[in-house]
């Protein structure tokens, strides 16, 4: 049977907004110039005996399971169970849990990892991710709270980090907090000593993590602020 690139699963479904066929919302989404309501479907199509019925997750023509995950509520299949796949009521749809425990935070008003240290912030992840843009309440792919508040897609966030971005796109204060930032910052320091600047020239910075506003050395690795001691300052 075939499978579309997004997940595992024996049947189609009849769009309910267009009549369509297809195998999964983002097939929909991504050939037409509407997004589907995937609650909103009634009639699914076996992959095997093109047989059509009522959401269910068993064929009643040739009887095949057309998953081993399935949520009735969000009409949602999949056979890679493990994902760790499970539906939460308060946010209205299934999840990737990935081994991890996820509880849901009434004030982020979406799961987060159960570690008792998540940023709160009101509805923290009811907004497009600062990098793809892409909803990251509805995403599946996993998402991550900056120092500074600011959810991003954890792969995107990963990229940042591989391309030497070292400030949130949103607020550009520093995507590194803790013990993290305070390496980098002794790293940068061990690299101005090791290779000075040979002409002394100053500039007015603004720091973008502590708002510190004066006087910095230029150097090309970076100007010092002189208020939290990093790096991640703009001349202003």
């Amino acid at each position: 049977m075939e499978h579309c690139k997004h997940y595992i699963r024996n049947c189609k479904f009849v769009s309910p907004c267009c009549g369509k066929i297809y195998t999964c919302r983002f097939c929909h989404n991504e050939n037409e110039s509407h997004e589907i309501n995937r609650f909103e479907v009634k009639q699914i199509i076996c992959s095997k005996c093109n047989h059509q019925q009522d959401v269910s997750n068993q064929c009643i023509n040739c009887g095949i399971q057309f998953a081993k995950y399935f949520c009735k509520t969000c009409n949602f299949f999949d056979d890679r169970i493990e994902r760790g796949y499970y539906h939460c009521d308060k946010c209205g749809i299934c999840r990737v849990g990935e081994n991890r425990k996820y509880v849901h935070c009434d004030v982020c008003n979406s799961c987060v990892v159960d570690d008792k240290g998540h940023i709160c912030r009101k509805d923290a992840f009811h907004t497009p991710c600062p990098v793809c843009l892409e909803d990251l309440f509805m995403s599946t792919r996993g998402s991550y709270i900056l120092a500074c508040g600011h959810p991003i897609h954890i792969d995107c966030l990963n990229d940042c980090i591989k391309n030497n971005k070292r400030n949130c796109s949103l607020c550009r204060k520093s995507i590194y907090s803790g013990e993290d930032l305070l390496k980098i910052n002794q790293y940068i320091d061990a690299q101005i000593e090791l290779f000075p600047f040979s002409e002394e020239v100053f500039y007015n910075i603004n720091c973008n993590d502590c708002s510190f506003s004066g006087e910095a050395k230029f150097h090309p690795y970076g100007m010092k602020c002189g208020g939290c001691g990093g790096y991640n300052t703009t001349r202003t």
